[in-house]
């Protein structure tokens, strides 16, 4: 080793073997920046590194040495040289420098420590490939493969689990290496063919052991499952694919990459990513329902859901065959047993020792979908009626069954329509009562309020001042509301307020979800007193509640359109005195469908202020003229079209006129102007109401006719007044009143509700709707004095009902009736030669199921076009209107001179005029009420012929679980075996109060309906009143009305969003349909084909 001072002379020029001094050739370098400066001694220029190993005495000793070294200059560059290259400057402190010399000598030891590592690596690689190479080399020294040991490795037999474990898999990912090289394009084809086929196979293992992995979890198996609403709302795509993937992750993983492109790895959105998943699933679930036909959930479920959209037997069998849906067969066919089963083998009697669970396998029921969701469904609906709370509202169904040969059996009546036959049914739903309580439901407590409750005074029927008060307030509650809505987006900062302010009575309707049990539909016709009695008969024998302890001694409630409650009404005109019990129809407390009143109003409302057409601009404030402007299609009063026509034409002209008298109270030219200049809503409840005063008061139309009538005008001169201008505020004001009456009933507001129905009561008797005049008067008695306070509030609170729990979604309960209806008629028909009163019987309990199902599954898997139907933009037709209004200046007294004398004929107040026919002589129709009313009391206090119930009570509480399939629609399942289990209901009572009727008042021995026969096999008894009762009774018809021809007639919601318009629209203008069932005025000639 050279010593320390040969390493030193070593560094400046001597040689440390000799040294000796030997010549040093230098030439010139460029100053690096760091460098001493010139004239420094290396030395004194020396680096960081170097300086760690001088000391000031080696430092002192390396100078002497250097110094007796003769200096040997360095020659000078070429004279080409581009001279001297300036160093670069000194850049940071010391520190600084320090740092930077330090890092670059990591730098460099790091590049070293890879290098070596790599020579390393190399070295072991190539050490590595010779111990293979020999080792394979002894191994065909040997005479054996290299599979052979593989073999021995990997053979369980062989025990060598821990060669295999720490050699092999301890390492992740060595045997995909291993695998994916077998299948690469570097190895041979007959190598990758024979690898590909191996993991084929295994994969096809794999997903055949998952599916039955699938099938033995019985999650998609039907067997078994009651098919209910809960087995219908339950379903869901993703729930199901989500449990697929966790059965059988192979398979989905399969399926999805055979889904999955390279573009859409890319642009893997959340709503493609899920639609793949749905799509995934969709397959994996004809899979397999292919491979096990048990597996059918999801294949019944789509059946049901293709019948609910109104799909066509084709459709639903081609999408049978795809593996999407059930057969048609297994939907819809009747239903049958194994024991009626036809088979060519002879008959072999039953073995007599036979098991009893043999026996009754072969009388097991077999259903299709459709019976087996139809009975299920009639079940929840007796569960829910063994409570007693429930009430039920029927209305009639117009069906019209087409035959395309007339055969013994199916034939109708010739006329313009000769291949159709028109029949009437009745269907009817029932729905639990809200806030109801048994103990305030005794008949005994009716009966006696009944005989204790005074006449009707007109007194009951004018609003009293309080009512007044809340009544202005609500009308300009309706103002401001269409103000708002309608009068530009400007109004929308109000609408917090708006609401704020909605007047809201104690009788508001509290917040619920209705849920609603239809039940079969019965081929009775109810145009007749007796026929409205057996839909009654018809609907207590289906719920099955005529053996239950309460049903003697508790009130029932019908709810119906007007006709149907006044032959009940009826009924009990003419039994009382005569029967009592059931067939009496004392125990009924009839509630009116509130809808079927907004029909009469509004039919009512057309006759008042149609005008008489083809006056032109000479009475430029009416409907008729307003109709004209708009280019709609003409209308005749003696044939009006259907009832959403006439509504939208009047409220799209009280809108245009809200909003023209809005300039008017306001100044402005615009609207905008308007909202402009409203800086508070106190200003615009200040100018709704000066419309309200201005120009819809009755007052002041009466003082200025009054001024005409009293005045004195010579000849030739004009009478003082405005007949345009009175006809225009009557209509504003009537007008007003239908809004509030649809807003009261979209709020849930009874006291709201029942202020208009007796504005209504006056102007029915005005404007000549004498029928509904007449149930307005049974009506507003019935709340102010015959109805006990409970039950009052009873009706209150369910006269109206909840489908979709969301405020401002209550509906009549007649018009959910009709709603029903038109489901029922244009969706859920049958085909061909199934078109009958029996099945028509089994699909209409199933209407609130299919109509959820087809709105669910539309909403997640298709293009829900229906749900959020958009409200028409009325905002061209209202200013259309407005300007037509300011153009002839419909709201200023302009006198009676040349074109102000409007078509001739004054429009009549119709409140007024009813109010005066009321109160102006003394044989009114409120004398002739009273006098009917007084007379049935007295009546209703004798001693009846027959006093009986039409059957004994078979129990004292509700059952636990109710039969299912009995029924009297004419179903052929009247013996299924299934039950519909349900929750025990208390029926606890306290003890009847000591002041009910004694049981020789009030005596519920038994006989049937039936044995009295109104149609006059017992009429020979009554006395001359009762004949005149009879008489008018049946006499009783239904007034001309308003149609419902389209699904917009029975809208749940007219005014915005209608989740029920979901395939109405598809359906109603689908030609092509097929169809068997259509509405009366339906007379589209269609092909009919079996």
């Amino acid at each position: 080793m050279p010593s320390l001072t040969s390493y030193l002379l070593g560094g400046v020029g001597l040689n440390p073997l000799t040294s000796t001094s030997l010549p040093i050739i230098t030439t010139p370098t460029r100053q690096r920046r760091g460098d001493s400066l010139p004239g420094s001694s290396p030395i004194e220029d020396s680096s960081p590194a170097s300086s760690v190993f001088s000391s000031p005495e080696r430092v002192a000793a390396t100078r002497a040495l250097a110094d007796s070294v003769p200096y040997v200059p360095s020659p000078l560059p070429p004279l080409s040289s581009d001279g001297i290259n300036p160093s670069s400057p000194i850049i940071g402190t010391k520190e600084e420098r320090l740092a930077a010399s330090y890092r670059k000598r990591h730098r460099k030891r790091a590049n070293t420590v890879a290098t070596q590592r790599v020579q390393s690596q190399e070295e072991a690689e190539e050490n590595k490939t010779a111990i293979f190479d020999e080792i394979l080399q002894k191994l065909r020294d040997k005479g054996f493969t290299f599979a052979q040991l593989m073999l021995y490795v990997f053979d369980p037999s062989n025990k060598q689990g821990t060669t295999r474990w720490d050699g092999f898999f301890k390492e992740t990912g060595l045997a995909a290496r291993i695998l994916n090289f077998w299948v690469s394009n570097k190895n041979s084809a007959t190598a990758r063919e024979e690898v590909g086929t191996w993991a084929e196979d295994y994969v096809a293992v794999r997903i055949h052991s998952e599916a039955q992995s699938v099938t033995a979890s019985k999650m998609l198996q039907t067997a078994g499952t009651r098919v209910d609403n809960d087995y219908v709302t339950s379903f869901s795509m993703v729930k199901v694919g989500e449990r697929i993937a966790s059965l059988a992750r192979v398979t989905m993983r399969m399926l999805d990459t055979f889904a999955t492109s390279a573009r859409n790895l890319k642009t893997n959105l959340p709503q493609r990513v899920a639609k793949r998943f749905t799509v995934v699933t969709s397959a994996a679930l004809a899979l397999l329902g292919q491979y096990s036909h048990k597996n059918n959930y999801s294949r019944r479920i789509m059946g049901l859901y293709l019948y609910a959209t109104g799909a066509q037997r084709q459709t639903i069998t081609v999408m049978a065959h795809l593996g999407i849906s059930e057969s048609y067969q297994n939907l819809t066919h009747k239903p049958r047993t194994n024991a009626r089963r036809r088979t060519r083998r002879p008959y072999t009697p039953p073995d007599p020792v036979a098991l009893a669970s043999e026996i009754q396998d072969l009388l097991t029921i077999k259903l299709s979908t459709l019976h087996e969701l139809s009975s299920s469904m009639r079940g929840f609906a007796r569960v829910a009626a063994s409570t007693g709370l429930f009430a039920a509202a029927y209305d009639n169904i117009n069906m019209v069954f087409r035959a395309a040969e007339q055969i013994l059996g199916r034939t109708v009546v010739p006329h313009i329509l000769s291949h159709r036959l028109s029949r009437n049914g009745t269907c009817a739903t029932i729905f639990a009562l809200w806030k109801a309580r048994l103990e305030d439901m005794r008949i005994p407590d009716l009966n006696a309020a009944f005989d204790k409750a005074p006449p009707l005074s007109l007194k009951d029927i004018l609003l009293t001042a309080p009512e007044l008060n809340l009544m202005d307030k609500c009308l300009r509650h309706c103002i401001l509301l269409i103000i708002i809505e309608h009068g530009g987006e400007k109004y929308e900062r109000f609408r917090a307020e708006l609401d704020a302010a909605l007047p809201v009575t104690p009788d508001k309707i509290e917040l619920h979800q209705t849920v609603l049990h239809p039940t079969p539909a019965w081929n009775i016709d109810q145009s007749t007193i007796i026929a409205n009695a057996e839909v009654a008969n018809a609907i207590y024998e289906e719920l099955e509640v005529k053996g239950l302890a309460h049903w003697k001694w508790a009130v029932k409630i019908l709810a119906g359109d007007q006709l149907s409650i006044a032959r009940l009404r009826s009924v009990i005109n003419i039994r009382a005195g005569h029967e009592d019990g059931y067939s009496g129809f004392g125990w009924g407390v009839w509630m009116p469908g509130l809808f079927h009143g907004k029909i009469a109003d509004m039919h009512g409302f057309f006759v008042t202020h149609w005008g008489v057409p083809n006056r032109g601009t000479r009475n430029p404030g009416s409907l008729s003229f307003h109709n004209t402007h708009l280019h709609r299609a003409p209308i005749l009063l003696s044939s009006l079209p259907p009832f959403r026509v006439c509504r939208d034409l009047v409220f799209t002209s009280l809108y245009s006129r809200v909003l023209h008298c809005l300039l008017l109270v306001s100044g402005k030219s615009t609207l905008d102007e308007c909202a402009a200049s409203v800086e508070t809503y106190a200003q615009l409840e200040d100018l709704a109401a000066s419309i309200q005063v201005k120009f819809a008061n009755a007052e002041l139309v009466s003082e200025l006719r009054w001024q005409r009538s009293t005045a004195q005008t010579a000849e030739g001169e004009v009478p003082p007044g405005d007949q345009i201008f009175e006809n225009s505020c009557l209509l504003l004001r009537d007008a007003l009143i239908s809004r509030e009456f649809t807003d009261s009933i979209k709020a849930g507001d009874s006291g709201r509700i029942v202020l208009v129905l007796k504005l209504l009561a006056l102007s029915f008797r005005g404007n000549g709707r004498s029928k509904y005049a007449y149930e307005m008067l049974h009506l507003i008695h019935n709340l102010t004095h015959v109805w006990p306070k409970p039950i009052r509030d009873i009706v209150l609170n369910n006269w109206l009902v909840n489908p979709t729990g969301n405020p401002f979604s209550w509906v009549e309960v007649d018009l959910m009736q009709e709603h029903m209806n038109f489901w029922i008629k244009t969706i859920y028909q049958a085909h061909g030669s199934a078109a009958s009163w029996e099945w028509l019987g089994m699909v209409a309990p199933c209407v609130t199921a299919l109509r959820h199902l087809s709105t669910s599954i539309t909403r997640i898997l298709g293009s829900d076009q229906g749900t959020k139907h958009e409200p028409a933009d009325l905002s061209t037709d209202i200013k259309l209107l407005m300007k037509s209004l300011a153009e002839h200046d419909v709201y200023k007294i302009k006198g009676l001179d040349l074109g102000r004398l409007g078509d001739g004929t004054p429009t009549p107040d119709v409140i007024a005029a009813g109010v005066e026919q009321l109160a102006d002589s003394s044989s009114n129709p409120l004398v002739e009420y009273n006098t009917a009313f007084q007379k049935l009391q007295a009546r209703l206090r004798l001693r009846p012929l027959v006093d009986n119930w039409s059957e004994e009570p078979q129990s004292v509480a509700a059952p636990t679980a109710t039969t299912v399939g009995s029924g009297a629609s004419g179903e052929e399942d009247s013996d299924v075996l299934q039950t519909i289990a349900a929750a025990p209901v208390n029926f606890d009572l306290p003890p009847v109060d000591t002041h009910l009727p004694e049981p020789s008042q009030v005596d519920f021995e038994g006989s049937d309906v039936g044995n009295s026969d109104i149609d006059g096999a017992s009429m020979d008894g009554f006395g001359e009143e009762e004949l005149m009762a009879f008489e008018r009774t049946m006499d009783e018809v239904d007034e001309p009305t308003l149609t419902r021809d389209m699904a917009a007639d029975v809208a749940l919601d007219m005014d915005g969003n209608d989740d029920d318009f979901l395939f109405s629209s598809n359906i109603y203008n689908d030609e092509d349909a097929g169809s068997d069932y259509y509405y009366v005025d339906d007379v589209n000639d269609l092909d009919y084909e079996e």
